[in-house]
């Protein structure tokens, strides 16, 4: 494995560096792709494997489209010749036709859209017969139905394309999918993703930044003003060093997580300051390009801080990661865009309270972000329960997943409070009601790990590093409990222990935990591979054993450089 800057080289900080950087990652998954379905990797997937090579072979248009003008031709003819045979069904290649609510419907929104912004490249050289075949698949995916969610943006795209090559639909299958997006808006600009209150990523990656080049292609507005408002309460996700803060699911897109800053320049929508959206977007591409998430011949892996198909859910395969080549999008505001030419402006610390999404957001003195959290799990995707149902999560110290098996070591529960009846096997938060953010700056959530046991949490962050979590539990059985800290690395690791209290020091990152009371502190290594950002990892954390009755737990819990 690798990273984009060994692969690629240094990332420059410009338009014409963006450009370089789509065409450099977009390259070795249509080089793979455009030797057909056979030489796609087995990854997991609930989809057929057509499918996974499909996603492959599409995905990064969403950077090879704005960056076409930098894209060689021989990139382009790849695509429209693989293209071309996927959606013809008399090919050995072909895809298959577009079902209800499959994943070949989440794909035709990558062509509609370069259909839009490179027609000259992907669609002008085709012959007649190609751009027939091509057409009536698309068209049929139009008409295709969908989940009630993010993906009725899908046939608004897609419906884009077949306008650009003057193909005719009947545009009130596109305006009710319109009207139905509309209705997911829960206020401030936050949208639920389909029926269900969640509210993640898909946010800034998917509705506002479909929105935003809806927009840029009609000019209908709807989708403007949220877009907006979600943009300037969305500064707080980021930490001064340009990650995002992990949190909810599809984190296995990436850096899509930044996309919304160059949707807003595609728009020219000016939410924020150019100077202050160009700096998340370019820190954010720039966080990422150290990083090893590449393999060895140049693709995204699947995983996030490292290849790890154990850390996302069912549905990501081998082509699912060229979403993050959504970040790109701001390479359509054109190179003399304030977007390219502003200086970007460094945050400071912030106390971001935004009720809709039910978390509050924190950036400290040192940069680094901590998400309060009130959201409940989603029980249908892998990780659930991890990924929307631990109290905080952090920039710096991202989070673990759970895995089956004894111990605190598998249960890994940074950012979590744990029970467990024997002290091997151990349970969190799952099911719970969504949580309350407070007008002074406090999150509450209760939840239930068994029907007689109630916790009621309430969480506090400064500026300073630190936050305060502090639970009042009524048990009617005698429990064991752990409440974890922050992980940091597990190699070079230094850590002291008193009674009460920890601090653990590795690659420069400094975490500590601190009881309010009663627990004794230690340090466990969770279970290889169960952490965002590193394989292996040490982690903080407090134990003890409650009788039935009424218990109070407090803990601080700091992050930050050493």
């Amino acid at each position: 494995m690798t990273s984009p800057l060994r692969a690629f080289g240094p990332l420059e900080p410009t338009f014409n560096g963006w450009q370089y950087a789509a065409v450099a990652l977009g390259r070795p998954a249509v080089a793979l792709a455009a030797r057909g379905p056979d030489e796609m990797p087995v990854t997991m997937s609930n989809h057929s494997h057509k499918e996974n090579w499909f996603e492959l072979l599409t995905r990064p248009l969403w950077g090879l489209a704005p960056a076409k003008a930098a894209v060689p031709q021989d990139l382009w003819d790849l695509l429209g010749a693989a293209i071309t045979r996927a959606l013809d069904r008399d090919d050995a290649w072909y895809i298959g036709d577009v079902g209800p609510r499959t994943q070949r419907c989440v794909e035709s929104a990558a062509l509609g859209q370069a259909l839009v912004l490179a027609p000259e490249k992907l669609w002008d050289p085709l012959r007649p017969k190609a751009k027939d075949k091509i057409a009536a698949w698309l068209a049929h995916a139009y008409e295709a139905e969908v989940i009630d969610s993010n993906w009725r943006f899908f046939p608004v795209l897609a419906g884009h394309g077949l306008d650009a090559v003057g193909v005719e639909r009947d545009t009130a299958v596109a305006d009710a999918h319109l009207k139905r997006l509309g209705e997911f808006h829960l206020g401030d600009g936050v949208y639920e993703d389909g029926p269900g209150n969640r509210v993640d990523y898909y946010n800034p990656f998917a509705f506002h930044t479909y929105g935003l080049l809806h927009f840029r292609i009609t000019g209908d507005d709807r989708f403007v003003e949220p877009a907006a408002a979600f943009a300037r309460r969305f500064r707080s996700w980021f930490a001064a060093d340009g990650a995002g803060v992990p949190y909810g699911r599809s984190l296995g897109y990436r850096f899509a997580q930044g996309s919304l800053w160059g949707a807003l320049a595609a728009a020219d929508v000016e939410a924020v300051p150019w100077a202050e959206a160009a700096g998340f977007s370019r820190r954010h591409l720039a966080w990422w390009w150290d990083k090893p998430i590449l393999e060895p011949d140049g693709r995204l892996s699947v995983g996030y801080g490292y290849p790890n198909d154990a850390l996302v859910e069912q549905y990501l395969t081998a082509g699912s990661p060229w979403w993050a080549t959504k970040v790109f999008t701001g390479l359509l505001a054109g190179p003399g865009h304030p977007f390219w030419n502003a200086e970007p402006v460094p945050p400071g610390p912030v106390v971001e309270l935004h009720p809709p999404a039910r978390a509050i957001h924190v950036r400290d003195a040192g940069g680094h972000v901590t998400r309060l959290n009130g959201q409940a799990w989603r029980s249908m995707m892998r990780g659930g329960k991890d990924t929307y149902g631990r109290l905080a999560y952090s920039s710096l110290a991202g989070f673990s997943h759970s895995v089956d098996g004894p111990g605190l070591e598998a249960a890994a529960p940074d950012g979590a409070l744990v029970f467990s009846e024997d002290g091997r096997h151990w349970r969190g938060r799952e099911d719970s009601d969504d949580g309350v953010v407070d007008d002074d700056g406090t999150l509450t959530v209760v939840w239930r790990p068994w029907a007689d046991v109630a916790v009621t949490t309430t969480l506090d962050a400064g500026i300073d590093g630190w936050h305060t979590r502090t639970h009042v539990i009524d048990t009617e059985r005698t429990l064991h409990t752990g409440e974890g800290g922050w992980c940091v690395p597990r190699d070079g690791h230094e850590a002291a222990i008193a009674n009460d209290r920890i601090a653990v020091v590795s690659q420069g990152i400094r975490s500590e935990l601190v009881d309010g009371g009663g627990r004794r502190a230690g340090l466990i290594a969770p279970m290889p591979g169960t952490h965002l950002y590193w394989p292996a990892t040490m982690l903080p954390v407090l134990t003890g054993v409650i009788e039935p009755g009424r218990h109070v737990l407090r803990a601080k819990v700091f992050a930050g450089r050493d």
